[in-house]
């Protein structure tokens, strides 16, 4: 199915002459509203449609076109059913052969029935250690975490973004450091990403507020790519074939 959009509609409407009839125009108007409104939303809401077949999600990070690190997203079972979700993060920014920003992040999810039970995560931010270590309980998430503020009502979605939903959402709980993110969220639109030297046609959408990042999902529900902004450069999150994720460094489960 073809995607229509809000720029083609305009293109019509820019089309047409000075003297066209008011009531033509007010048309249009209302026919971009509508299809943009429709592209909005061509991500899935079955939670799970963002788990691949082989349980292995791979993430290149780069800036400026180099690679900064690698993000992985391992999924398992439970004996009882419930989703584990593994999520390691690590990034180098080096000049030459010195160190200047390190980043090191594994977080341990456990989901049932599309809610997180629990989550528990430890992080190296460059020399600054953050951790969080949630469970839910009576419809709330409790524990502890190096910025939770016992303000977390459920249900919420962690910052692991595997789940399409989470597009769908008002609020996160930061999946470094057990906070609330409130942030505020816009369709951007439908675009084509390359992905795996395949073309794949993904929604995007920017959040704002406590979380700016802009973040894409596939038609299928795949997290496929995320941007953000660090000082004056773009940091790009993009999914790649598991294959290329080099060795993991030690790093335990938290």
């Amino acid at each position: 199915m073809a995607h229509f959009g809000l720029q083609t509609v305009l293109g019509v409407l820019h089309a047409i002459s000075s003297r066209a009839k008011p009531a033509l125009f007010s048309f249009l108007l209302i026919l971009a509203f509508f299809f943009n409104s429709a592209s909005a939303d061509n991500v899935p809401r079955d939670w799970l449609s963002g788990v691949p077949e082989n349980s292995r999600l791979a993430y290149e990070i780069t800036r400026k076109g180099k690679q900064l690190g690698f993000h992985t997203i391992d999924f398992s079972r439970s004996e009882n059913g419930d989703l584990i979700v593994d999520v390691h993060i690590e990034m180098d920014f080096k000049f030459g052969p010195i160190t200047l920003f390190r980043y090191r992040h594994d977080n341990r999810e456990v989901w049932r029935d599309g809610i997180l039970v629990s989550l528990k995560s430890k992080t190296d931010n460059n020399g600054e250690e953050a951790f969080a270590d949630l469970r839910l309980e009576n419809g709330r998430y409790v524990g502890s975490g190096s910025r939770y503020n016992d303000d977390l009502e459920a249900p919420l979605l962690s910052t692991s973004y595997f789940n399409p939903n989470f597009i769908r959402q008002k609020a996160f709980v930061s999946s470094q450091d057990g906070r609330l993110l409130p942030t505020g969220i816009k369709t951007i639109g439908v675009e084509t990403l390359k992905i795996n030297n395949a073309p794949v046609s993904a929604t995007r959408f920017a959040l704002s507020g406590k979380l700016e990042i802009d973040i894409w999902y596939a038609d299928d529900g795949r997290w496929v790519k995320t941007q953000f902004e660090r000082g004056r450069f773009k940091v790009i999150v993009q999914q790649t074939d598991p294959s290329r994720m080099p060795p993991r460094k030690k790093w335990e489960r938290p």
